[in-house]
Formats: C-alpha cells, sequence, structure tokens
C-alpha cells in the first residue's frame, strides 16, 4: 500500500448521515447488547486522565476527583462476521457551560480498518456519544418497565436527557407525561415546552428531583453529580413498580439502590469497571453479581427482567466504546454512501515500511 487515506466528518456531516437519527440509533444500540452479550463484542479497559487537583487524591478513589478529565475508549464487534473497530476519545469539563466556554465535551470517533488497523474515518463525537447514551437507558426502559407506565422524571436537562427523552418515547409509545427538573429552572422550562411540542407529551417542569421522580414510573437522572456522597434520591422517592435507569452513575443513594428488589446491567462488560455501579454495590455486599441481570439476556428472550409488577427495578446502563463503534460503523457507512465529508490523507508515502 502506497498510501494510507480517511474521511473527516464535522459534527454537521455526522448530522447528515444519522447520528442524531432516534429509531436507527435506538435499534444500533439494542443489537450491540445483544451482540455482548453472546460474545461477539470486546471492550477495552477505559483509560481515564484527570488533572487539576493532586495525585494523591486519584488513588483509590470511588467516583470522579476532577472535572476536568479525559476518558480513552476502544472497542470491536464482530456482527454478523462483519468487524467493526473503533477508538473513542472524550476529553470535559462539566464547568464549561457556566463558565462560558461552549459544551462540556468535545470528542472523536476513529474508525479503524479491521486488518491494517488503520483509520478510514474520523468524526465528531459528541452526537453519536450522546444519543447512544440516551439509547442505551431507552434499551433498558423499553425491556424493564412495568406494563402500563406512562410517566417519566427526568433529573438534568443537558443533552444526555434530551436524547434520553427522545429515544425513551420511541421505545414507549404510551409514554404520557414527563416531569423534568433542573438547577436551572429557565432551561427546565424551555426543556419542557421544547420536547411538548416535539413528542406530543405533556412535560413539566417541576420545583425538585423529589417531584420529577415521586410519581414517575420510570426515573432517568443524567447530571454531573461526582460521587456517592453527593447522592440524592432517597428510598422513599421511588414508587412500586418504578424504574431506575442508572445513566449518570452517582443520584440514588446506597441505601436507594440496596433497596431495589432487583438489578439489571446492560453487560456483563460494566462489572470490570471496578468504581462504578454495579461493581461498587457488588463489592460493598449490597448486591451479589449473579443476581444482576445481563440486559442482552432479556432481550433474547431467555430471561425477564422483572419478577412481580410492584418490583423497584434498578438498571445500571454504562456507557461503552461498542456502543460508539456500532453508531459511529453506521454514520461512516452513509457518508461513504452519500459522498460526505473531507478526504484527508495519513501518508502518500509511508516513511516507515
Amino acid at each position: 500500500m502506497s498510501e494510507a487515506n480517511f474521511i473527516y466528518l464535522s459534527q454537521e456531516d455526522a448530522i447528515r448521515c444519522g447520528a442524531a437519527d432516534v429509531p436507527a440509533t435506538v435499534a444500533d444500540t439494542e443489537r450491540t447488547t445483544l451482540l455482548a452479550y453472546q460474545g461477539k463484542a470486546i471492550e477495552a479497559p477505559t483509560a481515564t486522565l484527570f488533572w487539576g487537583v493532586p495525585a494523591e487524591k486519584l488513588k483509590n478513589f470511588v467516583g470522579y476527583p476532577s472535572k476536568k478529565r479525559a476518558n480513552i475508549h476502544a472497542g470491536y464487534l464482530d456482527d454478523n462476521g462483519v468487524m467493526k473497530v473503533a477508538l473513542k476519545n472524550i476529553p470535559s469539563n462539566p464547568d464549561n457551560p457556566i463558565n462560558g466556554k461552549g459544551p462540556r465535551a468535545s470528542g472523536l470517533v476513529t474508525i479503524l480498518d479491521p486488518e491494517t488497523g488503520y483509520p478510514i474515518a474520523l468524526m465528531d463525537a459528541m452526537v453519536i456519544s450522546c444519543m447512544r447514551t440516551g439509547a442505551l437507558g431507552a434499551v433498558g426502559v423499553k425491556h424493564l418497565r412495568r406494563p402500563g407506565s406512562r410517566s417519566i422524571g427526568l433529573i438534568g436537562v443537558g443533552p444526555i436527557n434530551q436524547a434520553a427523552i427522545a429515544c425513551t418515547a420511541e421505545v414507549m409509545p404510551e409514554l404520557e407525561l414527563a416531569y423534568v427538573y433542573d438547577l436551572n429552572t429557565e432551561r427546565a422550562k424551555a426543556f419542557a415546552a421544547e420536547f411538548s411540542r416535539k413528542l406530543n407529551v405533556d412535560v413539566r417542569a417541576v420545583d425538585s428531583a423529589r417531584e420529577a421522580v415521586i410519581d414517575a414510573d420510570v426515573v432517568i437522572p443524567a447530571t454531573n453529580v461526582q460521587t456517592i456522597d453527593d447522592a440524592y434520591i432517597a428510598p422513599d422517592w421511588m414508587k412500586k413498580g418504578s424504574l431506575l435507569v442508572d445513566l449518570s452513575i452517582w443520584d440514588a443513594t446506597f441505601e436507594t439502590l440496596a433497596r431495589a428488589d432487583g438489578y439489571v446491567m446492560n453487560s456483563a462488560i460494566s462489572m470490570e469497571r471496578k468504581t462504578m455501579t454495579p461493581s461498587v454495590m457488588v463489592d460493598r455486599g449490597l448486591a451479589k453479581e449473579e443476581e444482576i441481570i445481563d440486559l442482552g439476556k432479556v432481550i433474547a428472550g431467555e430471561t425477564s427482567g422483572r419478577r412481580d409488577d410492584d418490583d423497584v427495578i434498578v438498571y445500571f446502563a454504562r456507557g461503552m466504546a461498542i456502543y460508539d463503534v456500532m453508531c459511529g460503523y453506521r454514520v461512516y457507512e452513509n457518508a461513504l454512501q452519500n459522498s460526505v465529508g473531507e478526504k484527508l490523507s495519513l501518508w502518500q508515502s509511508a516513511f516507515w515500511s
């Protein structure tokens, strides 16, 4: 090979090629969860760099010792014999919006040739990442909500829950009412107005996190909570038969998690993350690993996600690179088909061979 080229897709290009496509993202996310359960996925250990805090604070710290961080992810899928490989990097600082410095995070997805390992596409990661995170919660809602559920409670109205409400409406056609709470009251009201209109659902901004949870059949927090010490969802907030989608990790207290009647994780792979739920739950003796159901097993029809309609279920929705692989590959294929993106050269003639 005398040259190596790849295509670059800006955020606008990625959106043109389906990065924000709700039904496609939900389908990709559900399929990826099933492939992971079937042993057709590989997730590399996440490399996380924190900065802006003393190095000593990083040792044995459960949670996020610093807001300033960069995560490096890599994943592989065998999708019916089609090998899909990609990397994702996400540098972030949740204080960016309040400091007037734009979104909390940026990022890139790099699609790799499975044979050579060379990059074949480089694209904006943020729309893909937010969409697949919201879709990951929605896939849990699809399979784990109590029959007859009509309402959801959202805490936080940033990009993740903007994706989550759209994806949840996709899988929950009976959705009638959504309660939303955000520290920024005006932002919550704007969110409610926008999604009431877009989804034809009664979306109501409420005055507290408790109000968003107490009457909701499905609870989806997506916040910047950093550690379990800041958890705020109390056990008596959760109504019988409700589903807690543990999307942003440290929102529910350990007591709330421990009192749940059942646990589901999106993949057993997530147990390898020792400083996050659900692994922390197991390490602290609050749950047994063998009792945490793999959502892929539910999708495959091999088990049910809940035993009783009155059970409170916690769904540990841990984001992984394998979801970015699947969604990013779809965007890449659409870009090729529609001649979208800028062709760039990695080299025209390799210096080393």
